[in-house]
């Protein structure tokens, strides 16, 4: 097999159905020889995986075209049922996959998605719904693990083995299909957002023409504080504030007014260096157990320089001190971290004096630095000390990148990467602990399921029987026996249909027997009907005097049944107990599914459930929030809370979030996460940057004053 098979080229046809086939086709072949690199090259394994990725490819290419394409997100759910243990943990490392995929793919996946929407007639598509995104490839994955069967460490080490390999490759097959799309004539989409990721080319421009991109809320901030002192120019997109003249050949044309504007600049780089020498204990951690005393945070201004207010540099300057002063008052952050990013004040005013683009480009590499260096520290609450050890690693790499950041072109890929590989790391380490939090979830839905399954065969069952003795037997304690089967098997399981078949012999044992034949299969059934039924009530522990008293009464009934003509049956006189525990049982088996919240319990973890009933549909991941994502929102009785989404159930939609502060994890329907971020009382902290909701809080502060 070659190492690169290259897209085909253009067909003479332009037909969408042939260019959908055509991508596809060679979508297929890459991803099979990528992961035949990385040990998966079984004949079957391929077969299972191909087979997988092409029907969802093909699924999500047909799905009718509408702007907000919901289906696309039920892809994943619509194929998995209720997971065991080692399938739980199989699903916990496809997840990470696909969150490594994406970030992986980058704007190479984003350009591909792009023409998507223009050949799919999706111009709203989300990123679920890419016929060639990580989550199809994910569930490729998925018929790899099913078909190989084996024990769980070499299935994680397979996919470990096929996570490394794709990320390496995935950029490179994105591209490719990127160029067989456009060698067709298939032209991308307007954005109308794109993803910002580690491999973002930081000299980018935006869409607009003069480098500006109009939704930028820093480049947005810039322009008020210029109108506000009545300074409408601007440098150019990556020039240098302070002005220098040349001409088109590069020759400077005023030599006297470059060498001045080069002292100017001097004397602010050694001002704004002495004053960050100066401040140097700030955010600094001791080399002891015990934090230096940390002086209050404070943001420099223009006027702290003496700076002639409306110079280009001064504009700056107070621009990225609004930046700042947002950041130092946010409750979002401890500060220990809000330390940590205000060394970094200086260097970055000065990178902002001599490179304009870290205004203008959302994606400037060292606005991506301060984003993740607060995304790292999510969740983490405000007291949280400087030995903690994500407030250590943030500590150690702003001292590390001071002297970078500041110079122009500065290369800061290795301290993104430091930053990726900690939040990695740490969100990584928070959902392998959930792993117990889940079982429990997944213990107790079941029951409910059971639950809801046993009900309704006992409202089945009651409509068979007028024996109320029977009845209350089958309410009282049978119940309890088919839930427990259902547990074990479903109702297709063996003790299911045993269960019920003893439960269906022990209603027609007390019925009138008018013939020879009935009378004579009772009598050799009788004996059978005892012993299962026995069976059944050790199960569920029913003490010996409770049993001993029904059994006398089920040998009355049937001796009776045996006797009586059909048309006179003699039911004996129900016992007030169980008449009261029968009239309760259905009511408060439904009132299980609708109480809540509740505490799930076991081996020293706590749960707050505040999950649906089982028979809830289950929902897709959509494209607003998905795993792995950092959610705030609300739940009764509890303040804001700020947790990692670790999983979500394929059927019931139930997610579970976790925060190792809390001390318990959190069980809540999916939907009602939805309809909190609809209405604003929730948001995907994880994919907030915290530069530009800065700028945004320091636009109405603007706006205020």
């Amino acid at each position: 097999m070659p190492d690169q098979i290259r897209p085909p080229q253009a067909a003479n046809t332009e037909d969408p159905f042939e260019v959908l086939r055509a991508s596809k086709d060679f979508f297929l072949r890459r991803l099979r020889e990528i992961v035949t690199k990385a040990g998966a090259g079984k004949q079957s394994l391929l077969a299972a995986f191909g087979r997988e990725v092409g029907d969802a490819y093909d699924q999500l290419a047909s799905a009718s075209p509408r702007d907000d394409f919901d289906d696309a997100g039920n892809l994943t759910a619509s194929r998995l049922t209720l997971m065991s243990d080692h399938e739980l943990e199989v699903d916990i490392h496809i997840r990470d996959i696909c969150g490594h995929l994406r970030d992986a793919g980058g704007r190479d996946l984003w350009r591909s998605q792009l023409r998507y929407m223009t050949l799919l007639r999706r111009p709203k598509m989300k990123d679920a719904g890419n016929p060639v995104g990580p989550d199809v490839i994910g569930l490729g994955l998925w018929a790899i693990c099913k078909e190989d069967g084996g024990d769980l460490a070499p299935t994680l080490a397979l996919l470990d083995r096929i996570d490394e390999r794709l990320r390496l490759e995935l950029p490179v097959l994105y591209r490719e299909i990127d160029e067989l799309l456009a060698a067709h004539g298939v032209a991308p989409a307007q954005a109308q957002h794109a993803p910002v990721t580690a491999n973002t080319n930081p000299g980018a421009q935006s869409a607009g023409g003069d480098g500006q991109d109009p939704t930028n809320p820093l480049a947005t901030l810039q322009q008020a504080m210029r109108q506000r002192h009545g300074v409408e120019q601007q440098p150019p997109f990556g020039q240098p504030l302070i002005p220098f003249s040349a001409n088109s050949e590069g020759r400077s044309e005023n030599p006297a007014l470059d060498a001045a504007a080069m002292v100017m600049l001097k004397h602010l780089f050694d001002r704004l260096t002495a004053l960050e020498a100066r401040s140097e204990p700030v955010g600094a951690v001791s080399a002891g157990n015990d934090p230096a005393p940390r002086p209050p945070l404070c943001v420099l201004k223009s006027n702290d320089l003496d700076l002639p207010a409306g110079r280009p540099e001064a504009i700056t300057l107070d621009t990225l001190a609004l930046i700042f002063e947002a950041i130092f008052e946010s409750t979002d952050l401890p500060d220990t971290i809000k330390a940590a990013i205000g060394r970094l004040q200086i260097p970055l005013l000065k990178l902002a004096i001599v490179d304009s683009s870290l205004f203008a480009d959302s994606s400037h590499p060292a606005r991506l630095l301060i984003n993740r260096m607060a995304r790292a520290a999510i969740g983490l609450p405000p007291s949280t000390g400087s030995e903690h050890p994500v407030c250590k690693s943030i500590a150690a790499l702003t001292a590390a990148v001071r002297d970078t950041l500041s110079q122009k072109g500065a290369l800061l890929d290795p301290y993104l990467a430091e930053l990726d590989a900690l939040i990695a790391q740490r969100d990584q380490k928070l959902r392998l602990a959930t792993a117990g939090h889940v079982l429990l979830v997944v213990g107790h839905e079941k029951e409910q399921a059971a639950q809801q399954l046993a009900n309704s065969w006992l409202r089945a069952s009651l409509a068979k029987t007028t024996t109320a003795p029977i009845a209350a037997f089958l309410e009282k304690h049978w119940s309890r026996v088919m839930v427990a089967a259902a547990v074990a098997g479903g109702v297709d399981g063996a003790r299911w249909q045993q269960d019920s078949a003893t439960a269906s012999e022990l209603i027609w044992s007390v019925q009138p027997k008018a013939s020879a034949e009935e009378r004579k299969r009772l009598a050799g059934v009788a004996s059978s009907l005892i012993r299962r039924i026995g069976a059944g009530l050790d199960e569920i522990a029913v003490s010996g005097p409770e049993r001993t008293l029904f059994l006398n009464t089920l040998f009355d009934l049937q001796t009776a049944a045996l006797r009586a003509p059909a048309a006179t049956v003699t039911e004996l006189p129900d016992d007030p107990a169980d008449q009261q525990a029968a009239s309760c049982s259905l009511a408060e088996s439904g009132a299980m599914t609708r109480a809540g919240p509740r505490t799930l319990g076991g081996d020293g973890l706590r749960v707050l459930y505040f999950g649906p009933s089982p028979s809830a549909p289950g929902r897709g991941l959509e494209d607003n929030w998905q795993v792995g994502d950092w959610l705030r929102f609300c739940v009764p009785d509890h303040p804001e809370l700020c947790g990692l989404c670790c999983w979500q159930s394929p059927s019931s939609a139930t997610v579970v979030l976790f925060n190792p502060d809390w001390g318990y994890a959190i069980a809540i329907p999916r939907g009602s996460l939805d309809e909190q971020l609809r209405t604003g009382r929730a948001q995907v902290a994880s994919r907030m940057a915290i530069f530009d909701a800065a700028a945004e809080c320091a636009m109405k502060h603007l706006e205020r004053t």
